[in-house]
């Protein structure tokens, strides 16, 4: 049996707002769970709810019926802005919205880099996809979301339109951090949510300067967990602490970004996201805060009442330090 902890604790009522469903591409790529058994892990967790993130096709359907089976949870769907649902296309995201959908991401394989980055994504979905050329993938065919003058292209202001009118969260997706800016910026003067996605990742890589402008234009700073494992960039978890610290945790965000098969569920991923951020000396409020509060503001949703002041010490809880 294993022992209750202060993670636990703080994984009742938390909301994930990114982690990958199935099918993304493929079903020849079996994750370690079906999306039936994620909302059966966060049930029996007791979380709030979770965004399901596809880099290739919308899940609100997916979210509609998981929501039918899990009352008790709250389930959203979003959509990813590329080249399988037309890129920045602002009638798709209008239909999204429609729909349910509760974040649209900008570009994330599919976004403009100068000069291109690895994605792992796309390294992922070539040995699949005989019709698809990673590199032209990342060049001629990238979605570019702002012009040769660097302001915001047509396209993507009308989809940041859309999403402030629907009460879509904009995210950044895997744009170069500079764009995201200008990005952010609209997003302020439209009135619409935004965050910024795992920042720290190497598909990203934006400097603390960058996450601190980001927060200052009043948008949210999403870390990701999953950068951290074995098979992904091994990125060390002191590196999210001290950018939350840099930053501030009232604007920053907890997620699991869980998805395939040699990762623990999304649930599971975020609890050791939880307890890596109390071992390294991140209060537990404000643990509470970037898994609670902020993901429910950044979808504009009500906070939950409960506070992590209230929470009895458990046996075996160590101090925090």
């Amino acid at each position: 049996m294993m022992m209750h902890r202060i993670e636990d604790e703080l994984l009742v009522g938390a909301l994930d707002l990114h982690a990958h469903g199935y099918p993304e591409f493929t079903l020849r790529r079996r994750p370690r769970v079906t999306n039936v058994e994620w909302a059966e892990a966060a049930a029996a967790a007791q979380m709030r709810g979770f965004v399901i993130k596809s880099h290739f096709f919308p899940t609100m359907a997916a979210a509609g019926t998981l929501q039918e089976l899990h009352p008790e949870l709250e389930i959203f769907g979003s959509i990813t802005l590329n080249p399988p649902v037309g890129g920045l296309n602002p009638t798709t995201v209008e239909m999204a919205a429609q729909m349910g959908a509760r974040i649209a991401w900008f570009p994330t394989w599919s976004a403009k880099q100068e000069p291109p980055k690895h994605s792992i994504t796309l390294a992922r979905m070539e040995p699949y996809l005989t019709t698809l050329a990673a590199e032209r993938a990342q060049t001629e065919d990238a979605v570019a979301v702002v012009d040769a003058d660097g302001a915001l292209t047509a396209d993507a202001q009308a989809v940041v339109e859309v999403c402030s009118a629907y009460g879509v969260t904009v995210a950044s997706g895997h744009l170069p951090p500079e764009h995201s800016l200008v990005l952010a910026e609209a997003a302020q003067q439209a009135g619409a949510r935004f965050v910024l996605t795992h920042p720290c990742s190497g598909s990203v890589a934006a400097t603390i300067e960058h996450q601190q402008r980001i927060a200052e234009l009043g948008g949210y700073i999403e870390h990701v967990f999953i950068g951290c494992m074995p098979m992904h960039q091994r990125t060390n978890p002191r590196e999210l602490a001290d950018a939350i610290r840099a930053v501030g945790p009232e604007r920053c965000i907890m997620s699991s970004d869980a998805g395939e098969a040699w990762n623990p569920p999304a649930p599971e991923v975020l609890r050791m996201f939880i307890a890596s951020m109390l071992d390294l000396g991140i209060d537990a409020d404000d643990v509470y805060r970037m898994t609670h509060d902020n993901p429910a503001l950044a979808l504009g949703l009500d906070t939950a009442p409960a506070a992590v002041a209230s929470l009895p010490a458990l046996p075996g809880d160590e101090a925090q330090v």
